[in-house]
């Protein structure tokens, strides 16, 4: 056998070796391929989207109406003190707060509180009255400006290595004083103003020209 005729078998086994190898390796990708696009593969990811959970939002976004909302400050200066004298276990402390107040009316029943005329053209609503809701204080602009103890309160707390300080009865008494002055505000009459303005622009949007507002008048106790 020439050695011509072995180099030439040799070089044919070997391009057909990379021919197989080639066709393998294509029919790998188009296998996955297949399988990439087949509802079969195990790896597909599929999203989906629960489109109830932001209608529930909304419709909880307009039952309650937040017609008006006031930011307010307040101090508060609170010493305590035993039947020692002051400067051994008293307690003096000052928190400078600030919040929010809102104003908000409930527009859950609106549906069977609006009463068209024969014509649809004028209308009554009756709403109840602005609640107050609990101030929110913010924690960026609430702090602690001064905190004077009692030089056998500080004995006890550099022999103990803590320091038993609650503050949270501060926190308290600036929430109650700021919702106390928001009800001495004028925050319900702006409040009362711009749910006038929202239900007029909200029927007239409806094609409704004529829209008078009635608020029912507040439960005994509750502030008009």
């Amino acid at each position: 056998m020439s050695t011509s005729s072995t180099l030439k078998r040799s070089a044919g086994r070997a391009f057909g070796a990379v021919a197989a190898l080639a066709g393998v390796g294509a029919a790998l990708v188009v296998a996955v391929l297949l399988i990439a696009a087949s509802s079969l593969n195990p790896f597909r990811t599929t999203t989906t989207e629960r489109h109830d959970s932001v209608v529930l939002a909304k419709i909880q976004d307009l039952s309650q109406f937040e017609a008006a909302s006031g930011r307010f400050t307040t101090i508060v200066d609170q010493q305590s003190d035993t039947k020692l004298p002051s400067w051994a276990t008293g307690n003096h402390v000052v928190l400078d707060a600030e919040g929010d107040v809102a104003a908000t009316v409930d527009l859950s029943h609106l549906s069977s509180d609006v009463k068209l005329s024969a014509d649809g053209k004028s209308a009554t609503v009756r709403v109840p009255q602005p609640q107050l809701q609990p101030a929110r204080l913010d924690p960026d602009a609430t702090r602690v400006i001064a905190r004077d103890q009692g030089l056998l309160n500080r004995v006890g707390a550099a022999v103990s290595g803590s320091n038993p300080v609650d503050d949270q009865p501060l926190y308290q008494r600036a929430t109650a004083k700021l919702g106390d002055a928001a009800s001495q505000s004028d925050l319900q009459d702006r409040a009362r103003a711009n749910t006038e303005q929202f239900l007029d622009d909200t029927l007239h949007a409806a094609g409704v020209t004529n829209v008078t507002v009635v608020f029912d008048a507040p439960a005994p106790g509750q502030s008009a």
